[in-house]
């Protein structure tokens, strides 16, 4: 049978159209394998980083209670649980951690304290509130509403106060998402997110300046403060001003001092007899921060360790992020 030039046409196309299904195939069979393989590099990265994550912890707690065991009374700048940091290499990648003092920080829980049957306001951790925010310049009228909204949001009862809510709004149509008051402290800072009155604000004041301890104390170690801790010593105090409190900080022997007698010799001139919060000179609040990361995957976690008087360490939370 005679080919004629029409077939021979179709038959090439014919075959242009199979090489090119089947290039498609192969390359959707390829970016499948890729992708497979990216999944198990993940997963591998991801159960290493939760073992090294698990490790670390393991032996930060370990670290705190030695250190504390010997040092319970004072924790300065230059302790070498603060200053020598973890870093090794594994097959998965490099890893860092690093234990923080997890005190200088203005728990926001502190506004309130607990009596027989509900949580009230803590007049003296109130006041210290107001000169934090008014340092930052924040409008008065704002700050009232962020201290009656938290208080509302903590006590037990459903009466609002002047500046505050209850359940009808946080459960009312036009709040997203639809919820309740927590009636209990709050467990994270980010939960002031949903109170309406934080939003009002720059939420980078709250992130550098407040925390959520499991308890409503309003303490602070004075001896591992930094320069940006400045507001926050400032507000602890009703007449100390800002560039005395970065005095008091810029000048703290990296030793640390071991009591108020020793800061007052230190300072004769500054007015710091009276206070709004408690000033220590040691902590029992940490975080340990733990970094893993390769040239593909990167993950961190903050783990926040309490060292109980009983004396020991325990893990009150942790944050993953990256998996």
């Amino acid at each position: 049978m005679q080919v004629t030039n029409k077939n021979k046409g179709v038959v090439l196309i014919t075959v242009l159209l199979i090489i090119l299904l089947l290039s498609s195939v192969a390359v959707v069979i390829g970016n499948n394998y890729l992708i497979s393989l990216k999944r198990a590099a993940y997963l591998e990265f991801q159960s290493t980083s939760l073992n090294v994550f698990k490790n670390l912890e393991s032996l930060a707690l370990k670290k705190i209670d030695i250190e504390m065991k010997f040092n319970s009374n004072k924790l300065a700048r230059n302790n070498p649980l603060l200053n020598n940091d973890i870093y090794f290499e594994t097959e998965s990648g490099v890893v860092t951690a690093k234990i923080l003092d997890a005190s200088n920080c203005f728990n926001i829980n502190s506004l309130v304290v607990k009596n027989k049957k509900n949580y009230i306001e803590n007049s003296k951790s109130l006041e210290s509130f107001r000169k934090l925010m008014q340092l930052y310049s924040v409008d008065n009228n704002v700050i009232e509403e962020m201290i009656d909204q938290v208080i509302d949001w903590i006590d037990l009862d459903s009466s609002p106060r002047e500046n505050g809510l209850e359940d009808y709004f946080y459960s009312g149509p036009l709040n997203n998402p639809q919820e309740y008051s927590g009636e209990r402290l709050f467990f994270s800072i980010n939960e002031l997110k949903s109170l309406p009155s934080f939003r009002k604000i720059n939420w980078e004041i709250i992130n550098n300046n407040f925390c959520s301890n499991d308890n409503t104390n309003l303490a602070l170690n004075i001896n591992t403060l930094s320069l940006n801790n400045s507001f926050l010593l400032s507000s602890f105090f009703p007449n100390l001003a800002i560039s005395e409190a970065e005095y008091i900080i810029d000048t703290m022997p990296e030793e640390g001092i071991n009591s108020i007698s020793d800061l007052k010799l230190l300072h004769p001139s500054k007015n710091i007899d009276l206070s709004y919060g408690e000033i220590r000179f040691s902590s029992s609040n940490f975080d340990l921060l733990t970094m893993v990361a390769n040239e593909n995957f990167y993950a961190s976690s903050t783990s926040k360790i309490v060292y109980q008087n009983n004396k020991n360490s325990y893990i009150a939370s942790r944050t993953y992020n990256g998996i």
